[in-house]
């Protein structure tokens, strides 16, 4: 899964992404740099609204268009496994008609040896922006998102069994594109190329949520690391 993730800068973001900005963007105080992105929390992502790419603020857990009745109580859907996205209606009805592009510059994955799991810090080595496939739905006002998760490559798999599936970036407008129907959407998920990309120890500071500074993707020196 993908439990917590990073957009650790604003400037070039909507630039870069091809997007023209939500005229509610800047009044959400969820808009800012962000180095530890949490389940529930608004954060940035890109759909198309009326033909246009359009950066907007949406809550991250999807929420099901029945979930803003009184007393529904949804599940957390964080992320959506891109082996199963058939096999539940909300997810069937997003693939095909709602995607999105979910900004990111990096997420954190958890390392289990021992008693104490190690937070991994899991990015491009020259910290450019990246797109996750996403999933969103309306719930009367609310707008929420999932993240498409997948296998790993050989980078992340020693350190989880899961990860965000990140579009190429020539696979961005076929995945965001209304008239692309759910077959051709899901063969843009495919295990993403390991690249540039590198794993660094972290801080465990980036267990708790309300932690969110950036010496939270700062790597740990090995003396550091003994101190945890």
């Amino acid at each position: 899964m993908c439990g917590r993730y990073t957009v650790t800068r604003q400037e070039g973001l909507v630039e870069d992404l091809e997007a023209v900005l939500d005229d509610r963007v800047q009044a959400n105080e969820w808009w800012k740099p962000r180095f530890n992105v949490a389940p529930t929390q608004p954060a940035p992502v890109v759909i198309i609204r009326e033909g246009v790419r359009t950066l907007e603020m949406m809550r991250w857990g999807l929420v099901p268009f029945w979930g803003a009745k009184p007393g529904a109580k949804p599940p957390l859907m964080i992320n959506a496994r891109v082996e199963s996205l058939g096999a539940k209606q909300v997810f069937r009805d997003a693939l095909a008609h709602q995607r999105c592009l979910v900004a990111a510059d990096g997420f954190f994955e958890w390392l289990k040896h021992g008693k104490i799991p190690t937070p991994m810090y899991i990015h491009p080595a020259h910290g450019r922006f990246v797109a996750f496939a996403g999933l969103w739905a309306s719930a009367g006002p609310l707008h929420s998102f999932t993240i498409v998760t997948g296998p790993p490559n050989a980078l992340v798999k020693p350190i989880h069994d899961r990860m965000p599936m990140v579009l190429e970036r020539d696979a961005w407008s076929t995945w965001l594109d209304p008239e692309v129907g759910a077959e051709r959407a899901s063969e843009l998920l495919t295990v993403p190329a390991i690249g540039d990309w590198r794993a660094d120890e972290v801080s465990p500071r980036v267990n708790k949520v309300t932690n969110d500074d950036a010496t939270l993707v700062v790597p740990v020196t090995a003396a550091q690391a003994s101190l945890f």
